[in-house]
């Protein structure tokens, strides 16, 4: 069986499911207007941006995350059909409306240039920010989408604290609550998939959490923002370990299931990998607690 009509069966079983996802989160949606919470004239006094240089790495990254996947969810809906060609239709709708809630925020706060900020943009979706886990391989897509809404809903509940903002609050409040639908969406998908395929989905969800990468990798500039990012401990790998990988695999039974038959070998390469990253992120914390003690001695130096 070739790609394309693989594709097409594991779509045609999953269909009932993802119909009825789809009409549940249609049914608990919420529509809302950014205009009615982002008031320009809030900001009129204030002759510049009160954010950090953090709060803003934050916020711009994710506005352009939100802009380059809308189009690329509304590119991959015009090859299939059925409901989940619906669903990344409504997908696409919704992180458009919270990509432009967050560029109302960040221009009414006098945070970006707004025409660098709209260069960003156009860039995004013209050249788009690939990504290997995503495209063709639906098992993976979904997956993927599960671990990378609840990675930026991480990032957005401390990006609000960050801002230190009650309409930031407010704004990145409602975008988290759209987003949990949107996790509950993927994540029922998948594990339905696992009913029907274990198997190759465990491969799909080896393979993408083995090769995550941060919301934004490929950016302009996302280096240092990442940096900032994870210094500020808005989104580091601890927490995309504690807050996103493993109750994402709890939720999906992966340590639980007896199904998996020969793909049993991707479970072993997958514990293998999440004891390596719990290594790795406390070797990040310790790194990070040094420096800050470091930066604290200066301080009381001076």
């Amino acid at each position: 069986m070739n790609r394309a009509s693989d594709r097409r069966a594991v779509l045609r079983d999953l269909e009932p499911v993802i119909e009825r996802c789809l009409q549940r989160h249609l049914a608990s949606a919420r529509t809302w207007d950014p205009a009615l919470i982002v008031r320009p004239e809030q900001y009129w006094g204030q002759r510049r941006s009160s954010l950090t240089e953090t709060a803003k790495a934050a916020l711009i990254t994710t506005l352009l995350t939100h802009n380059n996947t809308a189009r690329d969810h509304g590119v991959h809906s015009s090859a299939v059909g059925g409901s989940w060609a619906a669903w990344l239709d409504e997908w696409t709708g919704e992180k458009r409306l919270h990509a432009g809630a967050i560029q109302q925020y960040l221009v009414a706060t006098r945070s970006v240039d707004p025409i660098a900020l709209d260069r960003a943009r156009f860039q995004c979706t013209t050249i788009g920010i690939d990504s290997s886990m995503e495209g063709d391989d639906l098992l993976r897509s979904i997956v993927h989408g599960t671990v990378d809404v609840m990675a930026t809903m991480v990032s957005h509940r401390n990006t609000a604290i960050e801002c230190a903002d009650p309409v930031a609050s407010t704004v990145l409040g409602r975008i988290v609550a759209d987003q949990e639908l949107h996790v509950e969406f993927h994540r029922d998908v998948v594990a339905a998939a696992l009913d029907i395929a274990p198997s190759q989905t465990l491969k799909a969800i080896t393979e993408v959490v083995m090769n995550f990468q941060m919301p934004g990798s490929g950016l302009p500039g996302f280096e240092r923002s990442a940096m900032l990012i994870a210094r500020d401990g808005i989104y580091d790998l601890r927490r995309h370990l504690d807050e996103v990988l493993l109750p994402a695999i709890r939720a999906w039974k992966i340590f639980e299931r007896t199904d998996f038959g020969v793909g049993d070998r991707n479970r072993r390469i997958l514990s293998d990998f999440l004891g390596d990253l719990e290594t790795q992120a406390t070797a990040f914390e310790q790194v990070r607690m040094r420096a800050r003690a470091h930066d604290a001695e200066k301080l009381r130096a001076s």
